[in-house]
């Protein structure tokens, strides 16, 4: 027979049991995991490179985190506070978390996005400019929002390759880049690439950028191109760019690089007005160094993996 008390124990069972049930707009346990270890990874970033008065700056931080998952602040917050309520929950996700900067840290320790700094490969490690045109422009003329580049040589580039774009931008008088963004892609077949955008001061200066792409381990590149800046406005009247290179850095014992890319690299810096590169410069290019006071407080809005090149940008 069936007591009272029991079914009063059964509701509230049952009672406990919907409680503890995710809503289907929370994120699940490794969805959460995952965000969280990157917010964490963010955070760690900011904390040494971006002053605690930077609001901006850690918005975008932040901003690029939820944009990397699909995900809206909103839709954060409402998964963060059900977690919150669920400890048992939140605990599981937080050994997953755990985990995956342990991943991470393990990662950085390997040279896994560095492996040029790697010492038991340096010797392995070689690089070269692939910017043909000249090193230095002017843009002077007015309603213009953008100053863009290609380069469409396939045979520059191979699986696993870095890519390094250095340049320096000075913004004269009192023109400003309102809303402006420096973009850098990398193009594969199929019309999939990778991608990464940051946002621009909005102040008249002279800044030193430094941008850097790796290229998929496994799909060769068929074209870089890219954005020195978008501006929303048309505002920009007067600026100059100059010291411009873009250095790939491969494997020359994997990827040996080979002379008919040295002719064809000599023969569109030329066309351009430019002297050939000699032997001692593409084998021992030194790309300009630039310190981390000279570093632009960049803040990364965007850095996509494979992403269809037909929706804007």
């Amino acid at each position: 027979m069936i007591t009272m008390r029991k079914i009063v124990y059964l509701g509230c069972v049952f009672l406990l049991l919907v409680a503890c049930e995710r809503p289907l707009n929370i994120l699940n346990s490794d969805e959460m995991s995952l965000v969280l270890a990157d917010i964490h990874l963010a955070e760690a970033t900011m904390g040494s490179k971006i002053p605690y008065t930077d609001y901006n700056t850690k918005r975008a931080y932040y901003e690029s985190v939820f944009e990397k998952h699909h995900l809206s602040r909103d839709e954060f917050d409402k998964s963060l506070d059900w977690y919150a309520r669920h400890p048992k929950q939140f605990e599981e996700v937080y050994a997953k978390v755990l985990l995956l900067v342990k991943e991470k840290q393990e990662q950085v320790k390997n040279y896994v996005y560095h492996p040029e700094e790697n010492p038991e490969f340096l010797n392995l490690i070689d690089s070269i400019d692939l910017w043909v045109r000249s090193s230095t422009f002017e843009m002077t003329a007015t309603n213009r929002d953008s100053i863009y580049f290609e380069l469409n040589e396939p045979n520059f580039f191979r699986a696993g390759d870095k890519y390094v774009w250095y340049f320096v931008q000075h913004v004269a008088g009192s023109d400003t880049l309102p809303l402006s963004y420096l973009k850098l892609f990398v193009q594969y077949p199929n019309q999939l690439m990778d991608s990464i955008s940051y946002c621009l001061p909005e102040k008249q200066a002279t800044f030193r950028y430094k941008v850097t792409v790796k290229a998929n381990d496994s799909v060769a590149p068929q074209r870089l191109f890219g954005w020195f800046y978008t501006a929303s406005l048309d505002s920009v009247k007067r600026m100059t760019i100059d010291t411009v290179s873009l250095v790939r850095f491969f494997n020359k014992q994997q990827n040996p690089l080979d002379s008919s890319v040295v002719v064809r690299l000599n023969a569109l810096r030329k066309m351009n007005g430019r002297e050939s590169l000699n032997s001692q410069e593409t084998n021992e290019l030194n790309p300009p160094e630039i310190s981390q006071e000279q570093l632009i407080k960049q803040s990364p809005v965007k850095d996509n993996r494979l992403v269809d090149p037909r929706v804007r940008q």
